[in-house]
Parts: structure tokens; C-alpha cells; sequence
């Protein structure tokens, strides 16, 4: 692990390279992309030339953050991102603990590829031997909070400006829940206050990721609660299962459904909530929960999946329906 807190050896790399390549994990979210657009933008204020690609699509709130020619989708703009990776000299492997995580495709390109490789990230497990160095933080509330004590490191002025301050907030305020999840500390609130005096405007951010929404969003999340939320409360535990057809109902987008997990343990006596969503042949699942219970070790467990104590994915290759029956089932043996 020692390898993986070594700053002096990563910014001793960074100096030593011209062409840096950011990567971050499959369906980003405001912490991938915040983090990577911050790191990039720094690194860019030290005369780098730094390309972000991202495996696929990410959610439309967050198109705020991006011009078109700031990063690349590998599965829209693969011969782009190979060019970029071919020239590379050094690569940042952000918001994730495993390779695995970019995608089957991405995933096989990174493997292959000996470029030098650094991470970034806040993950349980993290795939040492694939890296040279990094900052790796179980307890970081954000993969962006420790991308911005990363930019600390090179004690030069002016790294971090009011859009660079913002891309850092956008990944602290989502992956701590705005501010109310465990990994919250008073580190991270001091963070914020320095990105305050660095030209942050936490209230534009805010409004740029939270009060965004389109109609059809707003539709799906009523019919979610309405229709498709089941509670057991001998286990204080919900799901929501979506299947295809009930997202392309309301013209889902990527990003449609972030945060819904969390809806369910808004309700009293509610401690563990799951949302199954199909998707490309397989059910994608989260998990959230409350105080000590480990829904991490639960996604390994049972869903070839993982994360961290109180937030984990995981997937199923079975239909919809087995995914729902198989999770009532492994929920009653864990946490019942």
C-alpha cells in the first residue's frame, strides 16, 4: 500500500512528462468528471498537454463542466483515444480501484498498455500491482478532495481557478450526498471553505447539477416512488427494480436515475436501499446504506460488485425478474 501514498513520486513523474492521459470508471459521474476536468486543468497550468477520456456516456447535468474538445468518449471516439494514449507518457487512473471498471474494450486497451500509471481514488481494494504510484484514501469523502490535495503537492500558486474550484466542489458535493454521508469530515469542509476563497460559487454549482432537471426526469422519479418503490420492514430494507421498457418510457438519459437510491432510506426504519435498472442486457444495481451496515461486502458477495462501506454497485447477467428474487433472497441471508 505504501506504493499507492507516494505524492513525491507521482509529482516527480509528472514533471517528467509532457503528455498526460486521465482516465476515470464506466458511467461517470460527478465525481469522475469533476475530479478529471480539475486534475486536467491544473495540469494544464504546468505546461502539460493532458487528454481526459471517459468510456462512455455521462449524465446531462454535468454537461456544464465540459466543452466538447475537453475529453473523449472511448466507445463513440475509440481511434481518437488511441492516438491519445499512444502519445501519452503518463497515465492518471482516477475514481477507480480496478481496471476492470472502464469497461470490457477500455479495459483491454489499458491492460495492454505499459505506460507508466497512477491512481487517484477513495475505493476499497484497489489494484496495487497495476500501478507505479498514487493517493489512495478509503477515508476520503471524494476521489476530487484528494485530487485536490494531490494539487497541493506542487506548491505553485494559482493551480486551482474559480472553474477548477467548481469541478472539485461538483465531485465533493455529490459523492458525499451534499455533505450528509459518513465519509463527510471536517477536512472536507475546510476544503470546500478554501475553494470558496479561490473564486468558488457553491450556489451556481448547486444549481447546475441539483436543479437541472428535465420533465421527463422529474416524471420518472414520480413514477419510481409511486409505482416501483417495495419496502420490507423486518429487513429495513426497499428496492426499485426499472425494467428497459419502463425507462424508455420516459426517454431515460444517462444520469436519469442518479440519487434515487437514496430516496428509500429517507423513510423511517429504512437502513439498506437497492435500485436494479436493465441495461444492455444485464441488470445494473446500487446499494446504499445506513450507520455500520456494509453494503460493500454485500455487492462482493453476492453481485460481482463492491465500493465502499455505506455506497457499492454491483451487476447481475439474469433477467430482471431473477435479479429481483435473487436480491430478496441474498438480502434476507446478509442482513436479515
Amino acid at each position: 500500500m505504501e506504493k499507492l501514498r507516494n505524492t513525491s513520486k507521482m509529482v516527480e513523474a509528472v514533471h517528467q512528462s509532457e503528455c498526460i492521459f486521465i482516465t476515470t470508471h464506466k458511467s461517470p459521474d460527478g465525481d469522475a468528471i469533476g475530479s478529471s476536468l480539475a486534475l486536467k486543468s491544473a495540469l494544464q497550468k504546468l505546461g502539460k498537454k493532458v487528454t481526459v477520456v471517459v468510456p462512455d456516456a455521462f449524465p446531462d447535468f454535468l454537461n456544464w463542466m465540459v466543452e466538447k474538445e475537453e475529453l473523449l468518449q472511448f466507445d463513440t471516439q475509440e481511434e481518437e483515444s488511441m492516438q491519445a494514449l499512444e502519445k501519452a507518457e503518463l497515465v492518471f487512473s482516477l475514481d477507480y480501484n480496478t481496471i476492470s471498471r472502464v469497461g470490457k474494450d477500455f479495459e483491454a486497451v489499458l491492460r495492454n498498455d505499459s505506460t507508466p500509471k497512477l491512481i487517484i481514488d477513495h475505493h476499497r481494494l484497489p489494484e496495487e500491482e497495476v500501478f507505479v504510484a498514487g493517493l489512495h484514501d478509503i477515508e476520503a469523502s471524494s476521489t476530487a478532495q484528494l485530487v485536490y490535495d494531490f494539487i497541493q503537492c506542487f506548491e505553485t500558486e494559482d493551480l486551482i481557478d474559480p472553474f477548477t474550484a467548481s469541478c472539485l466542489y461538483a465531485g465533493i458535493v455529490t459523492d458525499t450526498g451534499s455533505f450528509r454521508f459518513r465519509s463527510t469530515t471536517a477536512k472536507t469542509h475546510r476544503v470546500v471553505a478554501d475553494l470558496m476563497d479561490l473564486g468558488l460559487d457553491t450556489g451556481e454549482v448547486y444549481n447546475n447539477i441539483f436543479d437541472s432537471n428535465s420533465a421527463d426526469r422529474i416524471k420518472l422519479l414520480g413514477y419510481v416512488l409511486g409505482e416501483k418503490l417495495t419496502v420490507f420492514p423486518e429487513l429495513e430494507l426497499a428496492h426499485i427494480a426499472l425494467s428497459k421498457e419502463e425507462l424508455n418510457r420516459f426517454n431515460y438519459k444517462s444520469g436519469d436515475t442518479e440519487g434515487v437510491v437514496n430516496y428509500p432510506l429517507s423513510i423511517k426504519g429504512v437502513n439498506v436501499s437497492c435500485i436494479m435498472k436493465e441495461n444492455g442486457g444485464i441488470i445494473r444495481m446500487s446499494f446504499r446504506s445506513k450507520g455500520d451496515i456494509d453494503v460493500n461486502t454485500f455487492a462482493r458477495t453476492y453481485f460481482n460488485g463492491g465500493g465502499h462501506l455505506n455506497a457499492a454497485g454491483g451487476m447481475s447477467e439474469d433477467s430482471l425478474e431473477e435479479t429481483v428474487q435473487r436480491f430478496e433472497k441474498s438480502a434476507k441471508e446478509y442482513f436479515g
